[in-house]
C-alpha cells in the first residue's frame, strides 16, 4: 500500500492523501507511512477521515471535524444549545495537540447523500455555520461539490449525478463563499492548527444563544458576532479591548465596534469583523 502511494507522488506529484475510515487502520502503518512519504515529499498533506486523537501521532495533519458538524446540526434543530459547542472547544483543546487541524464542513459525500443537503439539516442556520467553519479554532472548511452556487440537492451516493450546466451558476451562496474564503486567506489570525489564533471569548449576556470571540496572531484580528439561536437576542455587553475600527468581511464596509454594544440581533445573525 506504501508503494502505491508512493507511485502517486513520485510519477504524479500529488499534494497528499485523504485516508478514508483511517481510524480502521492500525495507527503504526500510518505512522509508517508518513515517514516514507516525507522522506520524498516533505510537505505531502495526510487527511484522515476520522476524529481519533492518536492519528495526530507522527501520522496526520488534519483529521475531519464530525462531533462538532453533529453538534452544529443539533444546534440548529433546537435539540442543542451554544454551551455545547463551547464545552466542545475547551475539550478538544485538552485532546489534541495544538498542530491538529480540524476540517470543519456543513456537508460532505456522506452527509449530503444519507442525511440530506445542507439546506435540508440546517434550514435557517445554514448561512451562520458556513460562516463559523471558516473561523473556528484550528480549523480549515470544507466545501463540499455545489455547495459554492448553494445547489439543494442530495446526491446519488454510488451512481453518477451531475449538476445540470443551467444551474451552475454564480450567485448570493457564490459570493458568500468568495468573502469568506478572502477572509480566511488574507487573515493570519484565521490560519488553521496553531498557527492561527486561539479564539478568545468575549462575554455577553446570551451565552445559551450566542457566540462572541476574538482571533488573533500579530496584527490580524477578527472578531465574530454570531446569534446560533432561532431567537432575536438583544445583545448587551461589552468589548473591552477589542472595541475600534474594522471593516465588515462580508460587506466591505468601515465600521465601528462600540465599547459597549447593545442591539438586536435576529435569528442566526452574525457578523464578521477584520482589522
Amino acid at each position: 500500500q506504501i508503494d502505491a502511494m508512493r507511485f502517486w507522488i513520485e510519477q504524479h506529484a500529488v499534494d497528499g492523501f485523504r485516508c478514508d475510515m483511517a481510524m480502521l487502520v492500525p495507527i503504526e502503518f500510518w505512522q509508517q507511512a508518513t515517514e516514507v512519504l516525507r522522506a520524498i515529499k516533505p510537505d505531502i498533506f495526510m487527511l484522515a477521515e476520522a476524529e481519533q486523537q492518536n492519528l495526530f501521532d507522527r501520522a496526520f495533519d488534519m483529521c475531519y471535524a464530525w462531533e462538532i458538524h453533529h453538534l452544529m446540526c443539533d444546534i440548529a434543530r433546537g435539540e442543542r444549545r451554544v454551551w455545547d459547542l463551547r464545552n466542545k472547544l475547551y475539550a478538544n483543546r485538552e485532546n489534541y495537540p495544538a498542530s491538529a487541524m480540524r476540517m470543519m464542513f456543513t456537508s460532505n459525500h456522506d452527509e449530503n447523500s444519507w442525511s440530506g443537503s445542507e439546506f435540508y439539516r440546517f434550514g435557517d442556520a445554514r448561512e451562520v455555520m458556513t460562516a463559523l467553519s471558516f473561523v473556528w479554532e484550528g480549523a480549515m472548511p470544507l466545501i463540499y461539490t455545489g455547495q459554492e452556487v448553494g445547489y439543494d440537492h442530495s446526491f446519488a451516493f454510488f451512481d453518477r449525478d451531475h449538476i445540470p450546466a443551467e444551474l451552475y451558476q454564480p450567485n448570493d451562496d457564490t459570493e458568500l463563499y468568495r468573502r469568506l474564503i478572502a477572509l480566511k486567506h488574507s487573515e493570519a489570525a484565521l490560519q488553521a492548527g496553531e498557527r492561527g489564533g486561539r479564539m478568545i471569548e468575549i462575554e455577553n449576556n446570551a451565552k445559551d444563544c450566542m457566540m462572541t470571540f476574538v482571533r488573533e496572531v500579530g496584527d490580524s484580528r477578527v472578531v465574530a458576532i454570531m446569534n446560533l439561536s432561532p431567537y432575536t437576542i438583544h445583545a448587551n455587553y461589552n468589548n473591552g479591548i477589542y472595541a475600534g475600527e474594522y471593516t465588515n468581511a462580508l460587506t466591505g464596509e468601515k465600521v465601528l465596534l462600540p465599547l459597549h454594544l447593545e442591539q438586536d440581533i435576529e435569528p442566526w445573525g452574525y457578523t464578521l469583523l477584520y482589522k
